[in-house]
Parts: structure tokens; C-alpha cells; sequence
């Protein structure tokens, strides 16, 4: 019985979820333009939903709540009451508080959240006495309508069904082991010869990729989802901060791996805190300059060449290069004399670098950019900074498109096999014994009349076997420069299956996974970024 009563609480807790979203997105957009229009009409449906939806499972204090605010709306619906920015603030802390509510029923928790009386005396004392016996009939009236579009809403929703995200991840899992187990198969019967036993090999991989592309779709999550928490984020941000600002946002139908929208939760937060703190100016400041009281932050989302890209920018004042550098020096993050040399948008990654000269509530402390970028090169991804001083300041995010198969450049290092990122590679190049010999005592190749540094991987992944006459030079390119890396042989591209690291690799900086190939073989992927931050110099 106790267990029916969770389950019971789980599933009005994930049904309120969509509903308090809805909610909070209407009141948003009513802040900007309070009209008693079809927003309103999605914030008034969403709040009798939650009370429906409580008063079934014995939500008693989240109906009542909800009933009292359903009250406050219906007055100003019918005009007696006027949709004031007041009115709309005080929604919005209902908002939180429906949630708490929430939160405290599907934990059991007989204790009301903070604020519970002063909320219901708000909400009461919004309503004059004689308005309410007046209106109480017509209420009545007003809701049939919201009963019938609500079971419409609930008969459409049919078609989706929740699933766990456990149990969704352990079908994945059992998914690329699949794809292991065939592709393993696959080869067994290629190497015995029986061209029957091979052709039907062939059908159960082909069919077994198939599973395998659906079965990932599961994961994807559309970017908007993502986006819509952010507006509430620079609605209270901006109202704190003295400053007005609006976010924009585009591409929400794009899609990403689930798993990778939760991480990159934390790195946007910081960028829009960045974005108000440091990039939008004061409303009095943006007149000076003749730019728009209002400024803008947009967030877009695109897919381009195999990547998920993610745009942040800002119309503020972008960032000051030379004040930049004089305050990595200051900090003792470089020297004077190294200043000509460093990309000043480069240092603002650097743990503890800030251009604040004192801390404030969003920023200054110099913790914010380098968890944003250590978080997107553990997603395999990578950061662009453009800044243009007095026009704003533009982050973009590459990202694969799923957290649990790579597109990579297969290499061998002695007997081993290893991957290299394919969106890291620009080319190969045929080392000869002459070339290998000019690599070891210099360091670096002459390319096309370019000097090109180059790292022997055999030195750093396999220091004891012995090195071959004639090897191999992979080009990468990372962070706008081009690396060679040294290698015994070429094997090509490949699709593969991303494997967690057992503990004894758990040391091991520069390899980032694993996968096993066709015959059982296990081949390391390479963490490119950690490699060169480690061995570049």
C-alpha cells in the first residue's frame, strides 16, 4: 500500500512538472505585456490543472492553494481586479510555491514550505470580501469550459508515454552491448568463410544498427526544454542587477543527448550571470551610448557538420583585451613580458582570472569560465570566444550529437589501438625514415614550408616497445593550432561505442574511454585536449 502511495505522489509530481513550466512561461511573457489574452488563459489552465490533478491524490494543501489563486485569476478575468506588474510578481512567487508544495507532498513532508500563511493573506487580501460572493456563481460558469479543453489535453497526452530514466539508460546499455555482441559475430563468421552464415550475419548487424540509431533517439531531448529554464533565470537576475534585460532564444526543435543537457546546465548559467554581470551595461549607461535601454541575450541552438553548436551572445559592452591582460598580470597569471604573445580571450578560462575588482553577487570571484570550459572538453566538445569592444560578446559551444558514440580516426601505437576525435583531424601524413629521425632531434616536421610541432605518441603511450623506420603523422588541430602526432599505423575511420573507464584507468589523464572492435579488441580514446595540455609544451 505504501508503495502504491509513492508511485501515486512520483507521477502528480512529474505531471506538475509540464504544468508549472507552462505556468511560469505565461507569467513571463505577461510581465512584458500584461493583457488578459491568451497567455493569461495558459497561466489560468495551468493552475486549474495542478488543483485537479491535487484534489485526485489528496494533495489537500497544494488544492487549497491553488484554489485560493485560482480565485485571485478569476477576478481578473472578469475585470474587476486590474493585471498589475504587482499582481504578477506575487504569481510568480505562487509559482515557486506550488512547487515546494509539491515537492514536500511527493516526500511525505507534513511540513508547510516557508511563507505558506503570508502567500494565502497576499493572495486573500487581493480580493475585496463583497467581490468574492458576487463572482462565486459565475466561477462556476467560467470553469466548464476549462474541464473540457483539460480532459482533451489529457486524452491527446495518451500518446506519450513516461518512462524511467533508469530504465531508459539500462535499454541503451543493453543496446550497444548488442551492438558489440554483432559486431563481434560479424567478424567470427567473416574470418570461417561461410558465405550463408555471413549473409545472415550481415542482416542481424544491419537490423541490430538500426535498433541501435532508434534506440539513441531516446536519449535526444529538444534544446528548448533546456533554453525555457533560463528565462526566469535573467527575469530575476535582471531585476536584482538594477538592469533590463530580455533573452531571446532560437533553434529550440534542435536536439541533444539527454545526459548532455543536464551537464551543460552549470556552464550556461555562468555565461548568462557573465553576460549580466560583466557584458549588459545600466539603462542609463545603453542611452549614452545610444544603444536600446533594453539589452539582449540570445541563446540559439543549430546542428553543423556532425556537432551540436550553442550560441550565447550579449549586445553589452564585450570585453576589453588590454584590460584583460593587465589584470592576468596583475594576478600573476602571466608575466609583462609574455603579454604580446598570449590571445588575451584565452586567459578569461584561466582558474581565478576575473576583471571584477571586487566580488559581487554574480560574479568577481574568478570560478565561473574555467568550469564552463574544463565542463565542455568532458563533454568532447570545445568553446569560441569573439568579443568586439562596445558591440557585445559571443560564446559558442560545439558538442557531439551523442555523449555515447564517436565519430573517430583509428591509430595503432606499437600493438595498441587508440582513437582520435574525427572532427580533430586535418590530415595524414607519410613519415619516412629520414623525416622520423628529423622528428626525434627536432621536435617538429617541415610541412608545405610550415613548421609543425609534433608529439611521438609511441614516447608517451608505449615509452619501452621499440620505434619503426617508417610511421605515420596525424595532423590535428586544437584550439586554432595544428599538432602532429606520430604514429606506427593508419587503420581509418570509425564509428564507435563509447565504454565507461574501469578503475584502473582511472589515473590515466589523456584517455577518456574505451570501445571494443569487431573481434573483441579494445581500443582507448584518446583525450585529445588533455594530451596536448599535458605533453604540448
Amino acid at each position: 500500500m505504501m508503495d502504491e502511495l509513492a508511485e501515486i505522489r512520483e507521477a502528480f509530481a512529474l505531471e506538475s512538472v509540464e504544468m508549472l513550466a507552462e505556468m511560469e512561461s505565461a507569467l513571463l511573457i505577461l510581465e512584458a505585456q500584461p493583457t488578459v489574452g491568451d497567455d493569461f488563459n495558459r497561466l489560468f489552465r495551468a493552475v486549474h490543472t495542478i488543483k485537479g490533478s491535487a484534489s485526485i491524490v489528496a494533495a489537500d494543501q497544494v488544492e487549497s492553494f491553488c484554489h485560493a489563486l485560482e480565485h485571485l485569476l478569476v477576478q481578473v478575468r472578469e475585470n474587476e481586479l486590474p493585471l498589475t506588474k504587482e499582481l504578477l510578481t506575487l504569481c510568480l512567487q505562487c509559482h515557486d510555491h506550488i512547487r515546494a508544495l509539491i515537492a514536500a507532498f511527493e516526500a511525505s513532508n507534513a511540513q508547510l514550505p516557508p511563507r505558506h500563511e503570508q502567500l494565502v493573506t497576499l493572495i486573500t487580501q487581493w480580493q475585496p470580501p463583497v467581490v468574492i460572493e458576487t463572482i462565486a456563481q459565475p466561477e462556476q460558469e467560467q470553469l466548464l469550459p476549462t474541464e473540457e479543453a483539460s480532459t482533451e489535453e489529457s486524452a491527446a497526452a495518451q500518446k506519450v508515454v513516461r518512462v524511467d530514466a533508469q530504465k531508459l539508460d539500462q535499454l541503451i546499455n543493453l543496446v550497444v552491448e548488442l551492438v558489440t555482441a554483432s559486431s563481434e559475430l560479424e567478424s567470427h563468421v567473416k574470418r570461417l568463410g561461410d558465405s550463408a552464415s555471413f549473409e545472415s550475419a550481415s542482416s542481424v548487424s544491419l537490423l541490430v544498427k538500426k535498433i541501435q540509431e532508434r534506440a539513441m533517439v531516446f536519449r535526444m531531448v529538444p534544446v528548448g526544454d533546456l533554453f525555457r529554464r533560463f528565462q526566469r533565470l535573467v527575469h530575476d537576475l535582471s531585476g536584482s542587477s538594477g538592469k533590463k534585460i530580455q533573452l531571446l532564444t532560437a533553434g529550440a526543435e534542435t536536439e541533444l543527448d539527454k545526459v548532455m543537457a543536464e551537464r551543460l546546465r552549470e556552464p550556461l548559467v555562468h555565461l548568462i550571470r557573465n553576460a549580466i554581470d560583466h557584458g549588459i551595461e545600466p539603462p542609463v549607461e545603453r542611452l549614452a551610448l545610444g544603444k536600446p535601454v533594453i539589452g539582449t541575450i540570445r541563446m540559439n541552438a543549430f546542428q553543423e557538420a556532425g556537432s551540436i553548436v550553442i550560441e550565447v551572445r550579449d549586445d553589452g559592452r564585450g570585453i576589453s583585451r588590454e584590460r584583460v591582460l593587465h589584470k592576468a598580470v596583475e594576478r600573476g597569471l602571466i608575466r609583462s613580458l609574455d603579454m604580446a604573445d598570449r590571445d588575451p580571450l584565452a586567459l578569461i578560462f584561466e582558474p581565478g582570472f576575473s576583471t571584477m575588482d571586487e566580488a559581487t553577487l554574480l560574479s568577481g570571484r574568478g570560478v565561473g569560465m574555467d568550469v564552463v570550459k574544463r565542463t565542455i572538453e568532458e563533454l568532447r566538445g570545445k568553446i569560441d570566444l569573439t568579443s568586439i569592444e562596445g558591440q557585445g560578446t559571443s560564446f559558442q559551444l560545439r558538442l557531439p550529437l551523442s555523449l555515447a558514440l564517436i565519430d573517430g580516426f583509428m591509430i595503432m601505437v606499437g600493438s595498441d589501438y587508440f582513437i582520435l576525435p574525427m572532427e580533430l583531424v586535418d590530415e595524414t601524413i607519410d613519415l619516412p625514415q629520414e623525416a622520423a629521425i628529423e622528428l626525434r632531434l627536432r621536435g617538429y616536421l617541415n610541412v608545405r614550408g610550415e613548421a609543425l610541432p609534433c608529439l611521438d605518441l609511441n614516447g608517451i603511450l608505449q615509452p619501452d616497445s621499440p620505434v619503426k623506420e617508417s610511421r605515420f603523422v596525424v595532423v590535428v588541430r586544437q584550439e586554432g593550432r595544428r599538432v602532429g602526432l606520430a604514429v606506427d599505423q593508419l587503420v581509418g575511420e570509425v564509428k564507435a561505442v563509447i565504454k565507461p573507464l574501469g578503475r584502473i584507468y582511472r589515473d590515466a589523464r589523456i584517455i577518456s574511454g574505451a570501445t571494443i572492435l569487431g573481434d573483441g579488441t579494445i581500443a582507448l580514446i584518446l583525450d585529445l585536449p588533455e594530451l596536448l595540455r599535458i605533453h604540448g609544451s
